[in-house]
């Protein structure tokens, strides 16, 4: 779901027109996390560049450990590696239109459910109450404290990536699919670039409220203390590359505005001859806007206040040319999604003595806020069977708003129960027969009901198998919404070859349900349905049956079903409906 037999990297910007590039045609990969091992990992991505290849280079914010010898023995004692780089052979130069062409190949929705801090507000408030009193010590100007989120992502990894990059233009986006899984940024702050001689540093420190004006961000002391600070330490850093004089701070105390936050930022210029990276890194390495001020003893506190490495949050992520240009940003607003689609997230703040606990909550929390929004796209579905003109048209009504507010309240989407439930009863007062009513709620809470006439039963109808398989994690199976494209096409291609449904199989082998209903299979006597665990919707007419003790669950395979004496589908607009099983 979450991961590419074929990697590739996508580096872009959609704030300011410039072009993107896709490297793709890997080489090699490289993946590091032994200490002893850096040094030779910086010069084979040096060699791939002198061979004329691309690389794309991920650094964990634990390689900074690595740098300084006071801090290596607080080093994380785990395999997550201190970095990874793709050596590609190929690069193409996208316009912001192929970007979107591109991206758009992967239909249907993408997001994350089930976004949550890994950390208690009240955990929370201690740490910054700690900062607040080494700072008051003299331990330190500034640290900067985070957390990961925790999340569920489901669609695609181009899918999710194409909505966030809609959702939060930024100068820095990333997209690398590989093997395991794929990394998502969406950062608006450089880390450091390379352009011929030139090493450029713009550090973003200072954060207000996008419904604020920009000079509630420029104005404001706090902020600019903060970032004053980490530009004299990243002038510090600089000045251990290059001659004395050769630093200079060109922009100071810019504000950028995007969708949820304003944000402050500044420009450090150093001019020398090139260095090789791993000098670079060794110098500047893991940026001091992540970190705070002193950088080694913000680093100590952080270890000791920090629940869980920080991983890609807060290292680098970037490209490297083969003439040795590169760009990295700070892999802020980026996610670590797993093959099966568990995500990982960081989130933080600069706390200084007159940093508010509360107010630093909340900012954390809104630099996230854009990750968790659902895609406008996406709405909930109940398909119900209404037989009108009977004295209750709807008899399985309070089931289907039973799992209706249920997916609602898990995805965080609004619904009042009591509105839509007098919005079905109003739409179906005038219906005489049987006919099929269409409930969708979208994101914002609002139902939209259309009724149509319901046609016959058919008799005894032929089902396919899919040629496509299901992945059991996805969370999106378990809830019955318009993120479907896959069974969308599917059920189109069966119905146009004249059968009814087509039944899915998971990747482990597992019978799951159809594209428009469940599946039972009747073995030696027993009505058998597959379990939840498969990956499958719980239909209405399902969790009944199951309810009245008239099915069991179960893990069926191909062979069950071969092997089976009946064959039944079921859905809450037709009940149970005996098929037979064709073949392509």
């Amino acid at each position: 779901m979450f991961a590419s037999d074929t990697p590739s990297a996508l580096f872009d910007s959609n704030l300011d027109g410039q072009r993107a590039i896709r490297l793709t045609g890997l080489v090699e990969h490289i993946r590091c996390t032994d200490p002893a091992d850096v040094l030779a990992a910086f010069a084979r991505i040096d060699a791939a560049g002198r061979q004329g290849h691309w690389v794309a280079l991920a650094a964990a914010y634990e390689l900074g450990y690595v740098f300084e010898p006071r801090l290596a023995p607080r080093r994380p004692a785990d395999d997550t590696p201190l970095l990874e780089a793709w050596i590609f052979a190929h690069c193409d130069s996208l316009a912001d239109a192929a970007v979107d062409a591109w991206l758009a190949e992967a239909d249907g929705p993408a997001g994350l459910l089930d976004f949550t801090p890994a950390i208690e507000r009240a955990a929370y408030l201690e740490a910054v109450t700690r900062i607040r009193h080494y700072i008051a010590a003299g331990d330190c100007y500034q640290t900067n404290f985070t957390f990961p989120c925790r999340a569920r992502a489901y669609g695609s990894a181009r899918a999710l990536y194409r909505q966030l990059r809609a959702a939060q233009p930024v100068r820095y986006g990333a997209l690398i699919e590989h093997a395991h899984g794929a990394l998502l940024s969406r950062s608006p702050e450089l880390f450091v670039e390379r352009l011929g001689e030139r090493l450029v540093c713009r550090p973003m420190k200072g954060t207000a409220p996008a419904a604020a004006e920009a000079t509630a961000l420029t104005d404001s002391a706090k902020n600019r203390a903060e970032n004053v600070m980490i530009v004299d330490l990243i002038r510090n850093d600089l000045g251990r590359l290059v001659p004395p004089g050769h630093v200079k701070v060109t922009r100071l105390f810019e504000a950028e505005r995007y969708r949820t936050v304003w944000q402050m930022t500044s420009t450090i210029v150093a001019h020398s001859a090139p260095a090789p990276l791993y000098d670079i890194f060794r110098a500047l390495f893991p940026c001091g806007s992540i970190t705070g001020a002193p950088k080694v003893r913000a680093m100590e506190i952080i270890r000791e206040l920090e629940r869980a490495p920080r991983g890609i949050y807060c290292g680098a992520l970037g490209w490297i040319a083969p003439h040795g240009d590169f760009a990295f940003n700070v892999p802020i607003r980026t996610l670590e999604i797993r093959r099966d689609g568990r995500t990982r997230c960081g989130t933080g703040s600069g706390i200084v003595f007159d940093s508010v606990p509360d107010e630093e909550w909340r900012e954390c929390l809104l630099k996230t806020a854009f990750l968790a929004d659902l895609p406008e796209s996406l709405a909930l579905i109940e398909t119900i069977r209404c037989n009108g003109g009977l004295r209750d048209p709807l008899p399985w009504l309070d089931d289907h708003l039973d799992r209706l507010c249920g997916s609602a309240a898990q995805l965080g989407i609004p619904c009042d129960r009591a509105r839509i439930e007098a919005a079905l009863r109003a739409s179906v007062a005038r219906l005489q027969g049987a006919h099929r009513v269409r409930l969708t709620l979208s994101i914002h809470g609002e139902p939209d009901i259309t009724c149509a006439p319901l046609g016959a039963t058919p008799c005894r109808p032929s089902v396919i198998l899919a040629e496509a398989t299901v992945d059991a994690g996805d969370p999106m199976l378990r809830h019955k919404s318009t993120a479907r494209a896959l069974y969308d096409r599917t059920l189109a291609a069966a119905t146009a070859a004249g059968h009814f449904d087509a039944l899915f199989f998971n990747t482990r082998g597992e019978l799951t349900e159809g594209c428009r209903s469940n599946v039972f299979v009747e073995v030696d006597g027993d009505l058998l349905t597959p379990a939840r665990a498969c990956g499958l919707l719980d239909g209405v007419c399902r969790r009944r049956l199951i309810r009245a003790g008239r099915v069991r669950e179960t893990v069926l395979t191909r062979d069950d079903l071969q092997r089976a004496q009946r064959i039944y589908v079921g859905n809450a607009l037709r009940g149970l409906i005996e098929v037979r099983l064709a073949t392509r």
